[in-house]
């Protein structure tokens, strides 16, 4: 017992003092962003008398890009969850909220509606759409040269979306994808990326959701 008395007594003392043979590491900021949809391409118009009716059903994102890290793809299923630069809130909720804002603008060529039976039984179409995001990250893997600048390309921001498109007389699945450069490794310029292809993707869902409601209305 006597022979260990001092030693533990040495260690007390320099941990209630805030000595460790540990080296201090310099504090790390971290950072919340959101995906910020870029003027353009700006949600299509309504060309018609009535905008399409659209229920909007569930909006879920693929496990590996569901948490709030930012995501890079460093290989062959190889993912990896930034820590330190984090979204603001989960990419359900901001996929969901990009949707219900773009949907309610006046004169958007879609309308946001409780439940599509409703809009079917008054004769007129509707289509009920559920999501699923099956990418939302930065692939590394993609580097390739950027064109006429002469410097690298460090990787890729891209998101993908697959929908099911319900209307009164049949259901079916559309996937859409988009993608831009990011130059080099930087939590802003991902977010910057995703953002831009997330509105890319959003325009083609709107088409493909009006071209379904065209082709309901031809047979």
């Amino acid at each position: 017992m006597i022979r260990w008395a001092l030693p533990a007594l040495l260690l007390t003392t320099w941990l209630l003092g805030g000595c460790t043979l540990i080296p201090e590491r310099e504090a790390v900021d971290r950072a919340w962003f959101l995906l910020e949809l870029p003027a353009e391409p700006a949600p299509l118009q309504n060309e018609t008398d009535r905008p399409l009716a659209v229920e909007l059903g569930s909006v879920r994102v693929a496990p590996a890009y569901s948490g709030k890290g930012l995501v890079y793809r460093v290989g062959d299923h190889r993912y990896e969850s930034d820590y330190y630069n984090e979204w603001f809130l989960t990419p359900a909720e901001q996929i969901e909220q990009l949707l219900r804002d773009r949907w309610t603008r006046k004169d958007a060529a879609v309308e946001l509606v409780d439940d599509a039976a409703d809009v079917w039984a008054e004769g007129r179409p509707a289509v009920q759409i559920h999501l699923l995001v099956t990418a939302l990250y930065g692939d590394l893997e993609s580097a390739s040269p950027e064109a006429d600048s002469g410097e690298p390309v460090r990787g890729l921001g891209r998101v993908g979306l697959r929908t099911q498109l319900r209307t009164a007389e049949r259901s079916r699945l559309a996937e859409m994808e988009a993608q831009h450069a990011i130059e080099r490794r930087s939590a802003a310029r991902l977010v910057s990326a995703l953002s831009e292809a997330t509105a890319d993707v959003l325009v083609e869902l709107e088409h493909e959701l009006l071209r379904e409601a065209e082709r309901e209305a031809h047979e």
